[in-house]
């Protein structure tokens, strides 16, 4: 009888254990917003690797996938959430720094890099190259600051 106690305890233990890892598997998972490789398209539809529509960037508003303002590029370079939180800034050269430091480059060619990596790539036909900051930003999954950004995004 006591052996079947403590095999019972065991099984319990267990299960809770399993369901508990799943519901923090389940909160760690990335927003919808967020892919790899994101692509900027001619049309500023952004998808990832697989196609899958991520969101949008379009006359300096950055909305995810329903459609949702979750961001702005000003005129004047300054990238902003929805709520207003600066988050960097496009400079000049068409460059982007964060508010961290970190530098995202858009090549000619489309090729937005971090650090020499390629993290995601705007499309010939788009029309301002420098935007690959924002797509960066609220779309990369590989972006450092962003579990802020959307901590950020999801208090609006």
């Amino acid at each position: 009888m006591k052996q079947k106690s403590i095999l019972m305890i065991m099984l319990m233990l267990f299960a809770f254990s399993f369901v508990h890892a799943q519901e923090s598997q389940k909160r760690e998972m990335p927003p919808k917003h967020r892919g790899m490789h994101p692509r900027l398209q001619a049309d500023g539809i952004v998808v990832d690797d697989n196609g899958k529509t991520l969101g949008s960037i379009k006359n300096g508003k950055v909305c995810d996938e329903t459609g949702k303002v979750i961001g702005v590029i000003s005129a004047h370079g300054d990238v902003t959430t929805a709520s207003g939180k600066n988050i960097g800034k496009i400079q000049k050269d068409g460059s982007y720094k964060s508010m961290k430091g970190h530098v995202v480059t858009t090549d000619p060619d489309g090729v937005v890099k971090v650090a020499g990596k390629e993290v995601a790539k705007v499309e010939a036909g788009y029309n301002d190259k420098s935007h690959g900051c924002a797509l960066h930003c609220f779309f990369s999954a590989e972006n450092e600051d962003a579990k802020e950004i959307d901590k950020d995004i999801k208090n609006q």
